[in-house]
């Protein structure tokens, strides 16, 4: 694959700036749970926590930053072989916010010109909209697409208010691969299912989800939902690995080792213009210390997205309001670093979640209103 056929697209269409610079990139990831797919109780898995892979990078291909000093001054125990989230902060989200070393591996970062990135991914909203995009891709109604992304999350908020039905009906249709002879059927009980638990939208949202959910009855094929492994949610989270390696093709990108994607992702080949790209390595964390600081980047955002995702806006505010000023310290630091990176470039972050998440994640670190 050519890496500039996807570069050219992601980087107009966002408007991302700087991708073509050099940056040396480290990952590590957490909630990894290697497939997603539906069982006759529900799913594969009990939790349902937001996949993150996360990490951070610099300008250039070296850095003459001090790691040892940061773990000094860390003062780890003299067991611990390596730096892991689980020697930093523990706890759920606003436990973790209380933590002396989460505060001083983020000022270190700031101070020594470090960056940070993530993929935030919702793994549920990412399984159920393409219902909805098979709907929208179809119809070509310009108020729909306008407002796909509005559509999307509300439909997600509907599904996640009574996920044992919702979930239960989608293994009862085998989708994503609903049988030609039940896609009437399953379209039907989409509208019911959107009238029956439309009450928690503001009416006239819930009145415009509704009639879109209506308008699959005069679809012939709705193609995002037959023709895939049925029952199948997510095969693999490879995709996601390669994104950056495309978007930053002129940088490194150093990956904590994982068999099951990397074999996955040695085997994706890019090129440009014929010319074979070689820009990522996968690296025992051991040998890393950067990608040891990746792994509590990652870990404490996958704490923070889930947070976002499972909080309502009322219990939000409460937190962000009981907030002690060693929480407030370690937040505000985690607000800089994200926002001298997205001073970078905006493409260090990808995120796939809710129109909800969004607002909360606006909310509780950058003061945007509710």
């Amino acid at each position: 694959m050519d890496v500039n056929e996807s570069r050219d697209i992601l980087i107009q269409h966002h408007g991302l700036k700087n991708t073509g610079d050099v940056y040396t990139f480290y990952y590590d990831e957490t909630n990894n749970i290697r497939k997603l797919y539906l069982k006759d109780t529900g799913l594969n898995v009990d939790k349902t926590d937001n996949f993150i892979l996360a990490g951070i990078l610099h300008k250039g291909l070296s850095t003459d930053s001090d790691y040892s000093a940061l773990f000094k001054n860390l003062n780890l125990q003299k067991s611990a072989r390596e730096l892991k989230l689980k020697h930093i902060a523990k706890g759920d989200f606003l436990n973790m916010l209380k933590s002396d070393k989460l505060f001083t591996i983020l000022s270190w970062l700031i101070e020594n010109k470090f960056y940070i990135h993530y993929f935030n991914l919702n793994i549920i909203y990412w399984s159920v909209i393409d219902i909805i995009d098979s709907i929208i891709g179809e119809l070509h109604h310009p108020f729909y697409i306008i407002n796909h992304m509005s559509l999307k999350s509300d439909f997600y908020e509907l599904a996640n208010s009574n996920p044992s039905v919702f979930l239960n009906a989608l293994h009862e249709f085998n989708y994503p691969d609903v049988p030609e002879e039940k896609a009437h059927e399953f379209c039907l009980w989409l509208i019911d299912f959107t009238r029956i638990h439309g009450c928690i939208l503001p009416d006239l949202r819930a009145n415009v989800l509704e009639d879109l959910i209506k308008e699959s009855l005069k679809i012939e094929d709705l193609p995002f939902i037959s023709g895939f492994h049925g029952r199948e949610l997510i095969s693999s989270f490879m995709v996601f690995y390669l994104r950056n390696l495309y978007l930053f093709k002129n940088s490194k990108h150093i990956f904590d080792e994982e068999k099951s994607i990397q074999e996955d992702v040695n085997g994706f080949l890019f090129s440009e213009n014929g010319v074979p790209i070689q820009n990522h390595v996968f690296v025992r964390s051991h040998d890393c210390e950067a990608v040891q600081i990746s792994d509590v980047i990652a870990g404490f955002l996958g704490k923070y997205c889930s947070y976002l995702k499972d909080v309502n806006d009322e219990q939000l505010s409460l937190d962000k309001a009981g907030l002690t000023s060693k929480q407030l310290k370690t937040l505000t630091a985690l607000k800089d670093i994200i926002d001298l990176s997205d001073d970078v470039s905006r493409g260090f972050f990808n995120v796939v979640s809710s129109e909800g998440e969004q607002r909360r994640n606006n909310w509780f670190l950058h003061g945007v209103k509710l």
